[in-house]
């Protein structure tokens, strides 16, 4: 069981694609708002993604972000744009959290912080 564990962690470790958070959207019509979020992250120094297709799949983004070793997905939806956060999932423990738009950027540092 131990040995299985350190397997996982080092399998984790070389599926690192550089890539810190990935910008994603379960609904339809999200596109401006992934690309604004994503330049967001971009002009703050966060290594981050997004998919480019119009209206990707958010299991599908999930799957991406876990394949690809990416900590962090920022989910942006009607929902989350009607009262200004940001729904933030760390893939590792797959919980969520709302995170004010203003404080957004902190944030994520200070998660990604947690993650080395």
């Amino acid at each position: 069981e131990r040995l299985f564990s350190i397997m996982e962690r080092r399998l984790k470790e070389t599926k690192k694609c550089g890539v810190n958070v990935l910008v994603a959207s379960g609904q339809k019509g999200m596109m401006k708002e992934r690309m604004k979020l994503l330049q967001e992250l971009w002009a703050n120094d966060v290594a981050a993604e997004m998919a480019y297709k119009l209206n990707p799949k958010i299991l599908t983004q999930f799957q991406h972000a876990e394949a690809e070793g990416i900590p962090l997905v920022a989910i942006i939806g009607e929902t989350e744009l009607n009262k200004g956060v940001v729904n933030v999932r760390d893939m590792d423990s797959r919980k969520d959290c709302e995170v004010p738009r203003s404080e957004f950027i902190a944030q994520i540092r200070a998660m990604l912080e947690d993650k080395k």
